[in-house]
């Protein structure tokens, strides 16, 4: 059975790679594929397109070059808010009183990135509307040649986020409640959410950083399934690199909370595998830029890795190991030294850490490596006073920049909960980001609770595809843990163990 797995796995890392190399930067919702690629899981699976979410009214739309300033309505689902009044066709024009009236801004790339326009002024509008107008959400809507309002009745028991959000904050406590009850009963008998490893990372940090113990023992199952994927054995092919990383910082978050001793072996193996995994760089003067890196894959001889090294799974390498020492282990200092000698060369004067090394200037796009790289070096407990204001620099570069939030090449839900966990090391730009992006918040959240993967300026279908809910859920209830402060990588009060316990 567990060889099946594994090649099941194999077979979604190479269509996963196929996909990840297709997706095209920018996003235009009225040309293929965005709308005609379709999802056959949950409820989205009767939407005839991947289209913008209206928040909790039930409406899907999109935005088109031609209407930049309008949300046409593309789809209404039966039993919401929305359905008898809004229909599909009808075009936004404006919400409470307001039209909107900034066009959204096609394409990626600096000057384009952000959300200024019907977006964040409906996502703005569903948050006024359930806080300080009790409910009532009024549309203007252009039918045919007629302007018409359509006033809608959402439900009030959310309420509007606080100033602090997610700290001290009712609508916090009450969505995290909800969304981890909902994770919980996805959970598969298996232990597992899916096949795709930041899911499976994600929705069981969520589940144990809730501080809620009635979920300890889905908790452990996941994290028995996840230390039988990682079993040491190095292979070549698909992106089990992703996989290694993200569950040792599973397990070894999961150990800091139980101490459960039956865990400490697993990550010791994670460790060993990481070690055979990071590119040892060679003797040649065209390739010493590439040493201390990780790829999708294992370094081997003839220097194979996919794409070859790069940022994103160097860091998340990077936070195993810094979890994998305050459990007590002992990690390879100079492993460790090298992989961020590596992020380093791929880090502008902002602390901006772009996709692999040697790129300069000031400049900035998505933000999930930056992320990735401020925890590690937050989390690093033997880390120099230099390798901690690194790590700060990079939290820094997301509070001076916070636009481009939901957007992250390959994985945007993987790069949005990096993002905000990695500001977090830094409230004041911490704070810069999530008043940024209020907006996005409500406007992801669905009518049943649960939270959708909104099409973004980088788009990459496979969380679509694969489950749109269940892996914005995950990562929307992992980032509102931040209000709980029970994970190390969630503000928990640092932990470092000084030896393996008995």
């Amino acid at each position: 059975m567990k060889r099946i797995r594994r090649n099941l796995l194999t077979v979604w890392c190479a269509v996963a790679l196929v996909l990840f190399l297709a997706a095209p930067p920018g996003w235009s919702l009225d040309k293929p594929p965005w709308d005609k690629l379709v999802t056959k899981v949950g409820p989205d699976a009767e939407v005839p397109g991947w289209y913008i979410n209206l928040g909790i009214t039930g409406v899907r739309a999109m935005i088109t070059p031609e209407e930049p300033t309008r949300l046409r309505v593309m789809y209404v689902f039966q039993n919401t808010s929305a359905f008898g009044k809004v229909e599909v066709g009808d075009k936004i024009i404006g919400a409470n009183d307001r039209r909107f009236i900034t066009p959204h801004k096609f394409g990626y790339g600096m000057g384009k990135f952000g959300y200024d326009g019907p977006m964040m002024d409906c996502g703005n509008a569903l948050e006024e509307s359930q806080g300080r107008r009790g409910g009532n959400l009024v549309l203007e809507i252009l039918r045919g040649d007629q302007v018409r309002k359509k006033t809608l009745q959402l439900t009030t028991r959310y309420g509007g986020f606080s100033e602090t959000y997610p700290f001290d904050c009712k609508k916090t406590g009450i969505i995290l409640k909800e969304t981890c009850a909902w994770l919980s009963n996805e959970q598969r008998p298996d232990g597992i959410w899916s096949e795709r490893p930041h899911i499976n990372a994600f929705a069981a940090l969520a589940l144990l950083g809730s501080g809620d113990k009635t979920y300890l023992p889905a908790v452990r199952k996941a994290m028995t399934a996840m230390a039988r994927a990682t079993d040491g054995k190095i292979r070549y092919g698909g992106l089990p690199c992703w996989e290694y990383g993200l569950y040792g910082i599973a397990l070894g978050e999961y150990y800091l909370v139980t101490r459960e001793p039956w865990v400490l072996p697993e990550l010791e193996e994670i460790n060993r595998w990481l070690v055979q995994a990071q590119h040892p760089g060679t003797a040649a003067p065209e390739r010493e830029h590439i040493a201390g890196g990780f790829g999708h894959g294992p370094h081997n001889s003839t220097g194979g890795n996919g794409y070859g090294s790069f940022n994103a799974v160097t860091a998340q390498a990077m936070m195993a190991w810094a979890l994998m020492q305050r459990c007590g282990l002992v990690v390879d200092r100079q492993r460790f030294a090298t992989a961020h000698e590596f992020i380093a060369k791929g880090t502008n004067q902002i602390g901006y850490v772009w996709y692999a090394d040697g790129v300069g200037g000031n400049g900035y796009a998505d933000m999930g490596r930056t992320g990735t790289s401020a925890l590690a070096h937050f989390l690093d407990p033997a880390g120099s006073d230099a390798l901690k204001s690194f790590g700060k620099q990079n939290a820094m570069c997301i509070g001076n920049h916070p636009d481009t939030f939901i957007d992250t090449h390959g994985c945007p839900l993987l790069g949005m909960v990096w993002t905000a966990l990695g500001a977090a090391t830094d409230p004041p730009s911490f704070r810069k980001l999530m008043d940024e992006n209020r907006w996005a918040f409500s406007l992801s959240h669905c009518p049943d609770g649960t939270y959708y993967y909104q099409p973004n300026r980088d788009n990459n279908p496979q969380d679509y595809t694969a489950a749109s809910r269940l892996a914005a859920t995950a990562a929307t209830a992992l980032i509102l843990t931040l209000q709980c402060r029970k994970l190390q990588i969630a503000g928990a009060k640092p932990v470092t163990l000084k030896g393996p316990l008995p």
